[in-house]
């Protein structure tokens, strides 16, 4: 449940009593001087040697536009200088605030509510991407938004959800030259970090069974997280056959590819995905079995026009026009 917040939009300011409590005092309100009070209170606890969970939980509303501003002003908004300044605040104390969530989730007589710190800033970057702002969009920040994610990610906090909304947003973001080699990249480094190797099954129930309980993927339930992963390593390698720039990850493309079909066996798309891989890798009969299954699969759930089009390929393979 979300904290009800009732701020009277024409005369509130923000302070901090005694260096713990936040107050609201009245005063003339004006955006730039809210904007500027804030900014100064990020800056005077960037030296903080333990963290403020009032203004931590404060923080995550404010970059999620669900805090003071919104409030206020009733504006969507993308993320600015002050707000990747919080966001370093949340990651420099993101250990011991998830050590004393829970707790100051159940402070009684009070009304809090926020997820692991690391979700939620990776939850409030991707949500930016839809954000907009005196004709600008959140993919102004892409340089940013990169810093951030690989600043978790070299910290070793990467959870399940930074990834997921990490991948997500670059695969929403060309590279210069029309590629996807920033995306393809990251996501094979995660791929031989975590999914790869003997037993995938069991690695995705380790992965699985230490979601966080905020993560949508903990009440979805064990087959949508199977899922998820089935489709993302097909959607990677799918990149690889649409895209020439994208040919330098074939090898590795065919690797998820087969990933995929480990955790979804004879599903027509994914076998279809694998076979263009194969023929683009020089493995002309092991392309053809491949998707001779994949027209075999094809099941009422496959339109008409990708049945066709599956169809189409496995002509071209067998007379070589593919």
């Amino acid at each position: 449940m979300e904290a009800v917040y009732e701020y009277e939009s024409e005369d509130v300011l923000i302070n901090e009593k005694n260096g713990t409590e936040f107050v609201m005092t009245k005063t003339k309100l004006d955006q730039k001087e809210v904007a500027q009070s804030w900014k100064k209170l990020i800056e005077a606890h960037q030296k903080d040697k333990n963290v403020n969970m009032q203004l931590a939980e404060t923080i995550i509303k404010e970059i999620k536009n669900q805090g003071f501003t919104k409030q206020f002003f009733n504006e969507e908004r993308i993320l600015n200088d002050t707000d990747f300044l919080a966001i370093d605040y949340l990651l420099k104390h993101s250990d011991e605030i998830e050590n004393n969530r829970v707790a100051y989730n159940n402070t009684e007589n009070a009304i809090h509510s926020f997820g692991n710190p690391v979700s939620e800033v990776s939850n409030a970057l991707q949500q930016n991407l839809y954000a907009s702002q005196d004709g600008l969009t959140g993919k102004m920040n892409k340089e940013k938004i990169n810093s951030v994610y690989k600043k978790i990610i070299e910290s070793g906090k990467g959870n399940f959800d930074a990834y997921r909304n990490y991948f997500y947003y670059l695969t929403q973001v060309e590279d210069q030259d029309g590629s996807n080699t920033t995306y393809l990249r990251e996501f094979n480094t995660y791929f031989d970090a975590t999914l790869a190797g003997t037993s995938p099954i069991e690695k995705l129930d380790a992965i699985f069974s230490g979601l966080d309980s905020s993560s949508s993927y903990s009440y979805d339930g064990w087959s949508s997280f199977k899922l998820y992963h089935s489709d993302i390593c097909n959607n990677a390698a799918w990149t690889v056959v649409l895209k020439p720039q994208n040919a330098n990850f074939l090898k590795d493309a065919i690797k998820w590819s087969e990933y995929s079909l480990v955790l979804s066996k004879n599903n027509p798309y994914y076998l279809d995905t694998l076979a263009q891989l194969y023929y683009k890798d020089g493995q002309a009969q092991k392309a053809i079995e491949t998707q001779v299954l994949a027209v075999k699969y094809i099941t009422s759930d496959v339109d008409e026009e990708t049945a066709n089009q599956m169809k189409e390929v496995l002509t071209k393979m067998s007379n070589g026009t593919y």
